[in-house]
């Protein structure tokens, strides 16, 4: 499931071969994915046709894309997709695509319960696709900050996803080896230098992938896949990068990998 150093990565590549581009028509095939309207493939492809794509942008774990008259796309991946640049118009899918003025197309395919809402721009926080926690990129992530955010009777993993907006499964694994602390710590454990240090981590781990063009599986807007090689994350029986003892992995709903030597 990407999350949000795949969606930095595609929402780059995107704006490059999207933005100030005029959509002269819609390709509507997967019609289960247009979720607003709902499964209104017609009402859809009526609402982009004519419209400027004015800017993508990242949301947590979903693009937004900025059309001009006052609406905007909303795509979330959900489990996967690929979203790409065409260089000349699709005339056959079997997804969604967009053929834009000029002869470009951007096209989406591949898609694993995906997601599409089209919407007025003063709609688009109703949604509850968009409904994120504070963006671990943001300035505003501070120590002090990620202090007060996450809940201080939850484990470590659990606090992290459901708090900041775009890290999932993976990238928790990852940041908190790098940050040397166990999944299973509860917030309240930690003391203001972990606390200091799991707050460096976070942004150092999503841009480090992020300038890695994301995880090995995903493919960007120009089909480029990312070159992230994760350290713990899908990786038992392994040796760790760090010390050479075995990962383990814990599965409690979901899969937790980790290094129980040198994350305490």
């Amino acid at each position: 499931m990407p999350e949000l150093p795949e969606l930095e990565v595609a929402r780059r590549s995107l704006a490059s071969c999207a933005a100030g581009k005029k959509i002269a028509g819609v390709l509507v095939e997967r019609e289960r994915s247009i979720r607003t309207p709902r499964e209104d493939g017609r009402a859809f492809a009526e609402g982009l046709a004519g419209r400027m794509v004015k800017d993508v942008e990242r949301r947590g774990k979903a693009l937004l894309f900025q059309l001009s008259g006052g609406a905007a796309v909303i795509f979330h991946y959900k489990l996967g997709a690929l979203a790409a640049c065409r260089g000349e118009p699709v005339l056959e899918t079997d997804g969604v695509a967009w053929n834009f003025e000029g002869g470009s197309a951007l096209e989406f395919t591949d898609m694993q319960l995906s997601e599409f809402h089209l919407a007025p721009v003063d709609r688009l926080e109703a949604l509850p696709v968009l409904k994120s926690g504070l963006d671990p990129l943001s300035p505003g992530l501070t120590a002090k900050k990620l202090a007060h955010m996450l809940p201080p009777n939850k484990q470590l993993k659990a606090a992290l996803m459901d708090a900041l907006g775009g890290i999932g499964n993976n990238y928790s694994d990852e940041i908190l080896w790098n940050a040397r602390l166990s999944p299973f710590r509860k917030v309240s454990a930690l003391s203001e230098k972990e606390m200091s240090e799991l707050a460096k981590q976070i942004k150092s781990t999503l841009r480090e992938s992020i300038k890695a063009g994301g995880e090995e599986e995903f493919r960007d807007a120009r089909e480029r896949h990312g070159r992230y090689r994760e350290k713990v994350h899908r990786r038992a029986g392994q040796p760790c990068p760090r010390d050479g003892h075995k990962i383990e992995m814990v599965k409690k709903g979901r899969k937790t990998f980790w290094c129980p030597h040198c994350q305490v």
